[in-house]
């Protein structure tokens, strides 16, 4: 029987389901398509964290990014041995499972799911990925980060509003009688204090 390999399962985020096999020494995750595994996350840091093979097994890192690595909902502050079953979290979004599987079965699932299904087909207006590390060919990077700017022009959207009416409301109540009196006395009423 041959030794088993690791592999990372995206488990919530961006493709849920998509396994990233662990194959190097040294493994960089984050945003920037220059990582050995890409993650379309705007909380993901370019270069979030990474997976070294030691000796005594697979030992995660966090790389100085902003919204943290977690090991079992824990906030790395020194590397830490992965064990199978083990959930790595990146920033408060994206969950993924470490997991050992024998090299022959990732074959068969692959091999499998290959031939049940045709590869992703990415609309035309995008442009073909980067060739290099894996990425999820299924959400174009600017699509994946178009996202949380769309939810924040909303929310400036709203706000700006909100903020018009008050000024509105405010200027109703402190502005001079004389200003109004014209248009009350289009309705019969004239009176100013």
């Amino acid at each position: 029987m041959s030794p088993a390999s690791f592999r990372l399962v995206v488990r919530t985020g961006p493709n849920p389901g998509m396994a990233f096999d662990i194959t190097k020494d040294v493994t960089v995750l984050g945003r920037d398509v220059g990582n050995d595994i890409v993650i379309g996350d705007s909380e993901i840091s370019r270069q979030h964290s990474r997976i070294s093979r030691t000796p005594g097994g697979y030992v995660l890192e966090d790389l100085g990014s902003t919204n943290g690595t977690y090991v079992n909902g824990e906030r790395l502050v020194a590397a830490r041995v992965l064990n199978p079953g083990d959930t790595v979290g990146l920033g408060e979004n994206v969950t993924l499972m470490f997991s050992a599987t024998a090299p022959e079965a990732a074959a068969t699932v692959m091999g499998a799911a290959a031939r049940a299904a045709p590869p992703p087909r990415a609309p035309a207006s995008y442009p073909p990925p980067p060739p290099g590390p894996a990425t999820p060919a299924s959400i174009p990077q600017a699509e994946a980060e178009a996202t949380p700017k769309k939810s924040r022009l909303w929310l400036f959207a709203g706000c700006g509003c909100l903020a018009l009416i008050g000024a509105c409301a405010l200027l109703l109540i402190f502005m001079p009688c004389e200003w109004y009196l014209p248009i009350t006395s289009l309705f019969g009423y004239s009176y100013c204090p």
